[in-house]
């Protein structure tokens, strides 16, 4: 089992495409459909910030969305999606309708924003709070496609604390979840005490959306030091702070460490090698050059809290008693945490 918070949850959102609809068959007259839409179709639970993107079966130039909402059109990196890209957040809680014309005629979509974007009252009342989150239903955008060959081994839950706030900044930091010992989670989610604490870049808090980065983490991952490129999370903190969603991640990553899960051979480019199948491309590594950087891109990434549950800061691995300890264990001499993280 993979044992790293950071770098492989990075990794582990890819293949999913949650949030879409099936529009139906193909119009008469025309060789293109409609496969999906993003807000599905008369939702009422869409995201504020989210773009509201038609899917087409095949390439269509024909393609334009027209809508109220202020904004421009994009075509995906897939080439088959149209995609309505708004000037700015939409508003909480309100209806919209956004129509594509292509040459099967129009696909009209009508769709309700959920509550988020609605601002938490008292942002101090996030300070405490951890979050698991849900990465089997998160989107990649880039690169398509190796997800649904690293994610099997990427199980173990991923939790994120808030440990301050302070204004219009946030810190958080990122733990591993506790496995029983069949690898299994422990639910609800606990803190595996065995494995060092992310502290993450501290995040600029436009209540209630978040912002973390860009800028350059450097990750231990079983033992080794791992650089994240320009590293970016965002969110949306629900009005009672219980959850976030709407989540995104960017961000380069080396994967020459990671290609043992794929290639026994220690070919430190074995994923660089896959990556080109599904068309990306490995790019220089900012910290040493190497070629073996994959940008990662995901969104819809949605997070829960663990109602009772504080991360505690650790600073080391396999640290003595950390198998037996709790959220109250003090683990700061025998797990000291590195002020330099």
């Amino acid at each position: 089992m993979i044992r790293s918070l950071s770098v492989l949850s990075l990794i582990a959102l890819v293949g999913c495409t949650g949030g879409k609809d099936d529009t139906g068959d193909t119009p008469a007259g025309c060789d293109v459909s409609v496969a999906s839409t993003i807000p599905v179709a008369n939702s009422v639970d869409a995201y504020y910030r989210a773009n509201i993107e038609f899917e087409l079966s095949d390439p269509d130039t024909t393609a334009m969305i027209t809508t109220d909402i202020p904004g421009h059109q994009e075509l995906g990196v897939d080439g088959v999606t149209v995609i309505w890209v708004p000037d700015a957040p939409l508003a909480p809680a309100t209806s919209y309708t956004a129509t594509l014309d292509y040459c099967g005629g129009s696909v009209p979509l009508s769709f309700t924003t959920s509550e988020l974007g609605t601002e938490i009252a008292e942002t101090g009342s996030l300070v405490g709070r951890t979050y698991v989150l849900a990465l089997a239903d998160a989107r990649i955008i880039e690169p398509a496609g190796i997800g649904s060959v690293l994610s099997g081994y990427l199980t173990t839950d991923i939790l994120l604390g808030v440990s301050d706030v302070n204004g219009t900044e946030l810190n958080i930091i990122g733990a591993l979840g506790a496995t029983d010992a069949d690898g299994n989670n422990i639910e609800p989610s606990e803190q595996d005490y065995c494995d060092p604490t992310i502290p993450f870049p501290p995040a600029t808090l436009d209540n209630p959306f978040f912002s973390v980065g860009p800028e350059n983490a450097t990750i231990s991952v079983a033992g080794l030091e791992v650089l994240i490129g320009n590293l970016e999370i965002t969110g949306t903190f629900a009005p009672d702070g219980t959850y976030f969603d709407g989540g995104t991640l960017r961000g380069t990553i080396d994967t020459s460490l990671l290609s043992g899960l794929i290639d026994d051979s220690g070919d430190p480019n074995a994923i660089c090698a896959l990556a080109v199948n599904f068309g990306a491309t490995c790019e220089a590594c900012p910290d040493d050059g190497d070629p073996y950087c994959l940008t990662l891109v995901a969104d819809q990434i949605f997070a829960e809290e663990v109602d009772g549950l504080s991360l505690v800061e650790v600073g080391g691995n396999n640290c003595m008693g950390c198998a037996d300890a709790t959220e109250s264990t003090d683990l700061s001499e025998t797990c000291p945490v590195d002020p330099s993280m």
